[in-house]
C-alpha cells in the first residue's frame, strides 16, 4: 500500500503534460536555434517581472505560513530587474498580444491571495520550477543576447551553483507545508492555471506577428500597470533622459529606491509627457494627485517640481516643432514652486539647503546632495496636507544602521528649522 503523495509529486504529476506542450512551443524551439528575436527575449522578462513583482506584494500580505515558504529565497524580481535595466537604453517595445494573458494571471494570483492564500503554493511551484528550466537554456540565452547584455542574464542564471540546494529547500518546505484536507487540490489547480497563462504568454511573443508592437508603460516598467505613454518615441527618450537627469540630480532616490524607483521614475515620466497636451486644469489635477502619491512615499514634491522643468527641457529638445504643446508641464511645476515658498520664502529654504549640505560634508561627498532641500520640501509637504511627507523620509534619512550620528543630527537640525519656518 502506497502512501499519500507529497504535495511536491502531486503537484509535479499534474502538470507534467502542460511541462511538456510549453517546451514544445515556437519560443522555444527559437530559443535554442539562436532565432528568437530580442522583442520576444525583452517581452518574456518583462511579463515574468510582472508575474514575480504580483507575487512578492501578495505573499507580504499572506498568512506566515504561506510567506514562509518562500523566505530565505534570493529575489528573482531582482534578477529581473537588472536584466531589464541592461536592455532599457534600446527601448525595445512590447508585443501586445502577451500583455492581457501575463495581466490575467497577475490578476489570479492576487484573487488566490485573497480567496484562497494555500493556492499561492501552486504559483510558487511553477515559478521556481522556472528556475530549473532555465538552467538548461542559459547558454542559448548567452548566445543569442550576451551581445546586448553586456554578458549578463541574470533571469536565466538563476541562482547559479546554489540552484540544486535552493531547490531542496524549496521542496522541503513545500512539503512540509501544513494544508488542510480540503486544501489539497488548491495549489495543484493554481498550478495548472499558471502554466496555462505562460503558455499564452510564449506563444504571442513568438512567432511575432506583423503589428504586434507597442508603445506602452510596461516596457519602461513592468510594475507600472497599463497607463498612457507617448506613441512617439522621441518623446519616449526624452521622458526616459528626463527621469534619469532629475534622478541624478536627487541620488537620494537611487540609493533608497534601486531599480525599482529608477522604472518607476521613467513610467512616471513617460506618464507626464502623454498628459502634457491635456487643458491646464486636466494636467494641474493629475500632477496634483501624482505629487500626493509621491510626498507620501518619501518623495517629497520638489523632485516632481524638477522633473516637470526637466521633462518640458527634454521634449521640447527632442520634437522643437510640438514645444507649445509642453507649456502647460511648466506651469504646473511653476504651481509646485509657488505652493512650497508659501509655505518656506526662498531665501529660507535655500538658506536651509546650503546649511545642510556644509554641515554634512557636500552631503557625504555629493553621495546625497540636495537632500536639506528634501528634508525642507517635505516639511513643506506636510503643511500643505500630504500627511506622511515628513514620516515617510526622514526615518529612513535618521537610520543608524545607515547613517553616522553627525548626519543623523543634521537631519533632525534641519527638519526641526524647516518646521519652524512653515509654522511661522
Amino acid at each position: 500500500m502506497t502512501g499519500r503523495p507529497t504535495l511536491m509529486e502531486a503537484l509535479k504529476a499534474a502538470v507534467s503534460e502542460r511541462h511538456a506542450r510549453m517546451e514544445r512551443l515556437p519560443f522555444i524551439a527559437a530559443l535554442t536555434g539562436g532565432s528568437l528575436p530580442l522583442v520576444s527575449y525583452v517581452g518574456q522578462l518583462r511579463a515574468m517581472a510582472v508575474l514575480h513583482s504580483t507575487l512578492e506584494h501578495e505573499l507580504g500580505l499572506a498568512p506566515a505560513a504561506v510567506r514562509s515558504v518562500a523566505l530565505g529565497r534570493p529575489s528573482r524580481l531582482a534578477h529581473l530587474r537588472r536584466d531589464l535595466s541592461l536592455v532599457d537604453p534600446l527601448l525595445v517595445p512590447d508585443l501586445k498580444p502577451a500583455l492581457a494573458p501575463a495581466r490575467a494571471l497577475a490578476a489570479r494570483i492576487r484573487l488566490w491571495r485573497a480567496e484562497r492564500p494555500a493556492d499561492l503554493l501552486g504559483v510558487l511551484y511553477v515559478l521556481e520550477g522556472t528556475v530549473l528550466g532555465n538552467a538548461v537554456h542559459l547558454p542559448d540565452a548567452l548566445r543569442a543576447f550576451g551581445a546586448q547584455t553586456a554578458g549578463a542574464v541574470h533571469y536565466y542564471a538563476g541562482y547559479g551553483e546554489h540552484t540544486a540546494e535552493c531547490w531542496r529547500g524549496f521542496c522541503a518546505a513545500m512539503n512540509a507545508f501544513p494544508l488542510e484536507p480540503d486544501e489539497g487540490q488548491g495549489p495543484v489547480r493554481a498550478a495548472l492555471d499558471c502554466f496555462d497563462h505562460l503558455e499564452r504568454v510564449l506563444a504571442a511573443l513568438y512567432p511575432v506577428e506583423d503589428g504586434a508592437t507597442t508603445w506602452s508603460a510596461g516596457m519602461l516598467n513592468p510594475e507600472a500597470g497599463d497607463h498612457a505613454v507617448p506613441g512617439d518615441v522621441r518623446e519616449l527618450r526624452a521622458a526616459v533622459a528626463a527621469a534619469d537627469r532629475c534622478r541624478g540630480e536627487f541620488p537620494y532616490f537611487d540609493e533608497r529606491f534601486r531599480e525599482r524607483g529608477r522604472a518607476f521614475a521613467r513610467s512616471d515620466a513617460a506618464w507626464l509627457a502623454a498628459l502634457a497636451g491635456l487643458p491646464a486644469p486636466q494636467l494641474l489635477g493629475q500632477v496634483e494627485w501624482l505629487g500626493r502619491v509621491l510626498g507620501n512615499r518619501g518623495m517629497p514634491r520638489i523632485t516632481l517640481e524638477r522633473q516637470l522643468e526637466l521633462l518640458y527641457e527634454e521634449l521640447a529638445a527632442a520634437a522643437p516643432e510640438r514645444a507649445g504643446q509642453y507649456g502647460g508641464l511648466l506651469e504646473a511645476a511653476a504651481g509646485l514652486g509657488r505652493e512650497r515658498l508659501q509655505r518656506i520664502p526662498e531665501p529660507v529654504f535655500s538658506q536651509l539647503e546650503r546649511a545642510f549640505h556644509r554641515d554634512t560634508g557636500g552631503a557625504l561627498g555629493g553621495r546625497f546632495t540636495r537632500t536639506g532641500a528634501l528634508i525642507a520640501s517635505a516639511a513643506c509637504d506636510q503643511a500643505a496636507g500630504i500627511s506622511g511627507a515628513v514620516s515617510s523620509l526622514v526615518p529612513w534619512l535618521t537610520d543608524a544602521g545607515r547613517f553616522a550620528p553627525d548626519w543623523i543630527k543634521a537631519v533632525r537640525r534641519t527638519l526641526e528649522r524647516a518646521l519652524a519656518a512653515v509654522s511661522r
